[in-house]
């Protein structure tokens, strides 16, 4: 067993234990974030004790010898560790975040190239090749939200953009995509759609291309599902049209030179 796998059993075998730190960091997950406990199970979900001597394998993740405690690993004391696999489901890394609702509190990654892997695509890859279709996700609660509400041809992006890399893992298994990202009331989020449409349009591959029309602004796909149902958001899936791929790419190019 690898040194990050051992860390990640300890993790999850922390979570599961019947004490007020790890009953702190259950009650988020399922309380706020809408996750079963057989989730957590089955997705090796876990937390990193706040207190006491930290496991020795958390020595290989870069543990800063001159400050001691005050590097990595001291930044993951007290923080929730959510696995993550490559396609053939064998561990590379990790994201973590405290378990709270508190403002600014986002995800942390343990050191590696997002932009090489999709977050959950070690459990999706069957049903994505079943049903040739895979939904694209932002974010690790997304995923794990919908797929555990019986979506399991969904994966994440892990919060950066779609890459080379990322297409050629989906082209392994499937052609027809639907982008499932957040929009906000800025636009930040329709304008990183719209990017990503235009990479897609890149690959031939692609039978269709797929968005939700209609999400509440500021509503995460994740809880949008739990406030109403899989089904609801599935609805508002709609296929574009060569016409409407055609004006995305215009915009984007146009965008592109006044940046």
């Amino acid at each position: 067993m690898s040194h990050l796998e051992q860390f990640i059993k300890n993790c999850h075998n922390n979570i599961l234990c019947n004490n007020a730190e790890s009953n702190r960091a259950k009650d988020y997950l399922i309380d706020e974030r809408g996750l079963t406990l057989e989730t957590i199970k089955k997705h090796n979900i876990g937390y990193c004790n706040a207190y006491g001597k930290l496991p020795e394998e958390i020595t290989f993740f870069g543990r800063d010898k001159k400050d001691g405690d005050k590097g990595f690993a001291y930044f993951i004391k007290g923080r929730l560790i959510v696995p993550v696999y490559n396609e053939f489901g064998e561990s590379i890394a990790f994201a973590t975040r405290k378990p709270s609702v508190e403002p600014g509190n986002t995800w942390w990654n343990c050191p590696y190239k997002k932009g090489n892997h999709l977050f959950l695509l070690d459990k999706a890859r069957k049903s994505m090749f079943d049903n040739n279709k895979v939904y694209l996700v932002e974010g690790y609660m997304d995923a794990l939200v919908l797929y555990q509400e019986g979506l399991h041809n969904v994966v994440g992006l892990m919060g950066v953009s779609i890459s080379s890399r990322k297409m050629g893992l989906i082209i392994r298994y499937c052609n027809n995509i639907c982008m499932c990202l957040d929009v906000d009331a800025s636009e930040a989020g329709q304008k990183a759609q719209e990017e990503a449409i235009c990479i897609l349009k890149k690959f031939d591959f692609c039978e269709s291309i797929s968005v939700l029309d209609g999400m509440p602004v500021d509503k995460d796909p994740d809880i949008f599902v739990l406030e109403n149902s899989l089904k609801e958001l599935l609805s508002k899936e709609r296929k574009l049209t060569v016409a409407e791929m055609a004006k995305i790419q215009k915009d984007v190019c146009k965008r592109r030179n006044r940046e």
